[in-house]
């Protein structure tokens, strides 16, 4: 049977449309349950996602071939399908790049490929059908650019907020007579869909207002964008714009403009079925993430001087017990240690950034999603055509590792007719490369780029491969634990395969070595005389004793196996169950709670807060609990109560600087962040925005020209500045460590 795409039509009025008749011609090619098996989830298309904007789209035209049934997460995710309600018609397979509808495609695009679920994308060109669409089952998440109100929350729940927008009044640009103020409205006339959030408002100003303000309903298949030509046109007289869309509209068509905000900021989010709650808490945790972690997505190329204007120093790296990785919730690592040195010395924050897959580690640096590279990278020719090494902070040579009681190679000649597995992008791959012609032939095997070269050792302790290579000072921290393999031959260094002192570390032939971007000469100065400073030095010797020749250091390093199998702390179902609760992402409260207790129920500070959350008696009892220090009341406690903290602040504030506000306030009081806000607009920052900004205000309530006229008074503010600078750092890697 010829396979048509699956398009249907949905129209409420009674017009013909030609279209309508080409797609329902090939709807009559294809076999009439194709479309409903589809909105079932059954038979899911096997098509790449990635392949367009459109797949997995599909116009709607007849509301009873869609199976009605009210799924939550679980279902949802044995289904294979995620219904996703959309408006609009056959020419939004195409949106504009940058258009936030798109954006919220994208969002939910992420949110199914973390779950494993296919998104189904039903466009319905009437408006106003969809909500009731949502709520009869025959979707399961309405994306529509919908704005929270008061009468859509009756019938719906809302996920966290996917934007946060201003109502702008729109006419034709060089008309005479435009209303420039609210009070103009009263002889105005307004065009927007009745359905649409922009009725109430301007029904809410006729109300209180604009007695005289007229109102005209247009049809519910009518997108903003085609109400916005018209305008422009002189069809219609002026309408009603968010203004995100506003600014992607500006950007093609140059007959209209904005006049004035009809509203403040308000939240766009996805509509749910107040049942769905593990879709909502699933929702609510990836929207925080997304909202608090968009600044490590970010493209940037800068060098020093650009580094230093922005604050923060991007690291990638690889999460393994060597160079990166959490104990107890705590960041470790040698490489991470030395680049932590490196910030404080730089006096910028530290952000770690760590890549799917160790191949990935010179992508991201070139392509800006990182300022350099500190993975214990070695130094190679292939590699020094692509990036600049710095100084060396390692030296170590490369060394075969085979089983204990396995085939055994004693010399470089041994190596003939054996298999050795490495990955293709590391260094050790170069190196057996080289030896093949004097000491082959052997096998080289391309392992998994995914695999830590402790993995690969793993393996091989496990007879499941039975060669791989591995530079010295890994290898050392290995054999602290392990008895199940052994050295071979060094692979590298004049000496050809004699053993050598390698586990004197420094005294290898190859050079380990921090790696920036071509260009960013600064930056490569500055890390140069940063190593030539630092190496040898006391700090430096000691992060290298504390990982490389204290055993029980290394076993502790060893517990992030576990953590990477899923665990931040042994609290880890509390922190999920309450963050659901309250719609916040359990990461960022374990952040918090490592910051405030190290995940110590028994924690008690000098002012008499208690437990994980360090809440105190008097706040617990304010909130309805009586022991801080049991972690289900504690946890609880301190999440409800940074929940109630996001909401002191106005909701047409950005989400995320909201709860960048309400971790300020957590440590500091929420008075003292007012009082910071206050003084930013005085001087000229950003009052809502976090970093930079009123992060720069906090710092002035500890000067009396400045705390002498604050509400709050007196704040050492640098603690808060310190605390959420920490927490959002700590997040940022909970997330890349623990993806779901």
């Amino acid at each position: 049977m010829i396979r048509w795409p699956r398009l249907l039509i949905f129209r409420n009025d009674r017009g013909s449309s030609c279209i309508a008749l080409i797609f329902a011609m090939a709807l009559c090619l294809t076999a009439c349950t194709e479309s409903t098996e589809l909105a079932k989830g059954a038979g899911a298309s096997t098509r790449d996602n990635r392949a367009g904007p459109y797949t997995d789209t599909m116009l709607v035209s007849d509301e009873t071939r869609l199976e009605a049934y009210l799924a939550d997460l679980e279902e949802i995710k044995k289904r294979g399908v995620l219904r996703i309600l959309v408006a609009g018609d056959q020419d939004d397979f195409l949106p504009r790049r940058g258009s936030p509808s798109l954006r919220e495609r994208g969002l939910l695009r992420s949110f199914c490929e973390l779950y494993s679920i296919r998104p189904l994308f039903l466009l319905v060109p009437a408006r106003d059908r969809i909500l009731p669409l949502l709520l009869e089952g025959k979707g399961d998440v309405a994306a529509a650019l919908l704005t929270v109100t008061k009468s859509r929350m009756k019938l719906v729940q809302f996920t966290r907020p996917t934007a946060t927008v201003r109502e702008i009044l729109v006419g034709r640009k060089g008309d005479t007579g435009l209303p420039g103020g609210i009070g103009d409205l009263n002889r105005a006339t307004v065009h927007v869909r009745a359905s649409s959030s922009y009725a109430e408002t301007l029904e809410r100003i006729k109300r209180e207002k604009a007695p005289g303000l007229k109102i005209v309903k247009v049809r519910e298949n009518e997108d903003t964008e085609k109400i916005a030509f018209e305008v422009g046109q002189g069809e219609r007289p002026l309408t009603v714009i968010d203004s995100n869309l506003l600014q992607v509209i500006e950007t093609y068509n140059d007959k209209i403009q904005g006049l004035f905000p009809l509203t403040k900021g308000r939240s766009q989010a996805f509509a749910l079925r107040k049942d769905a709650h593990g879709l909502e808490a699933a929702l609510d945790s990836f929207l925080v993430e997304k909202a608090m972690t968009g600044h490590t997505r970010e493209i940037f190329k800068g060098d020093l001087k650009q580094i230093r204007e922005r604050g923060e120093i991007r690291v990638i790296t690889r999460n393994n017990p060597v160079t990166y990785f959490l104990y107890r919730g705590e960041q470790k690592g040698f490489d991470y240690d030395l680049v932590k040195m490196l910030a404080r010395d730089m006096k910028v924050r530290l952000a770690m950034i760590v890549p799917p897959s160790r191949d990935q580690l010179i992508p991201w640096l070139l392509q800006g999603k990182g300022d350099i590279i500190a993975a214990s990278l070695t130094r190679t020719e292939e590699r020094e055509r692509q990036v600049l090494f710095t100084r060396p902070y390692l030296r170590v040579e490369e060394v075969l590792v085979q089983n204990k009681s396995g085939p055994k190679v004693k010399t470089l000649e041994d190596l003939k007719g054996k298999e050795i597995f490495v990955r293709r992008s590391s260094s050790y791959f170069q190196t057996l490369k080289k030896l093949q012609g004097r000491y082959g032939p052997f096998k080289i095997n391309m392992a998994d780029e995914h695999l830590e070269t402790e993995e690969l050792i793993t393996m091989v302790g496990r007879k499941e491969i039975p060669f791989t290579v591995s530079d010295s000072h890994i290898l050392k921290v290995e054999l602290a634990y392990r008895d199940d393999i052994q050295p071979g031959p060094v692979l590298t260094g004049p000496a050809g395969g004699s053993s050598g002192d390698w586990t004197d570390l420094n005294s290898g032939t190859k050079e380990i070595a921090f790696a920036v971007r071509p260009g960013n000469e600064r930056l490569k100065q500055y890390v140069d005389n940063f190593v030539k400073r630092i190496y040898r030095g006391v700090e430096y010797n000691m992060a290298k004793k504390r990982y490389f020749e204290n055993r029980r250091r290394i076993r502790r390093a060893k517990t992030r196996r576990a953590l990477v199998a899923g665990r931040i702390s042994p609290y880890d179902d509390l922190f999920k169950k309450y963050s659901a609760k309250y719609g916040l992402d359990w990461r960022l409260m374990a952040a918090v709670a490592y910051q405030e207790s190290r995940f110590d129920p028994k924690a008690k500070s000098w002012v008499g807060a208690l437990g994980l959350f360090q809440v105190m008696p008097k706040t617990a009892r304010m909130l309805g609990f009586t022991n801080p220090a049991d972690p289900k009341q504690g946890i609880h406690a301190g999440i409800r109560f940074i929940s109630l903290l996001i909401g002191k602040f106005d909701p047409s504030i950005e989400f995320r600087q909201r709860v960048r506000f309400a971790l300020a306030g957590y440590n500091a009081g929420a008075g003292h962040v007012q009082d910071a806000r206050r003084i930013a607009g005085m001087i000229g920052l950003d009052r809502d925005r976090w970093f930079k900004n009123v992060e720069k205000a906090m710092l002035l309530l500890m000067k009396p020209e400045f705390y002498k006229r604050a509400r709050h008074g007196y704040c050492r503010g640098s603690e808060p500045v310190r605390y959420v600078s920490q927490i959002q750092n700590r997040y940022d890697n909970y997330i890349r460590m623990f993806p779901k």
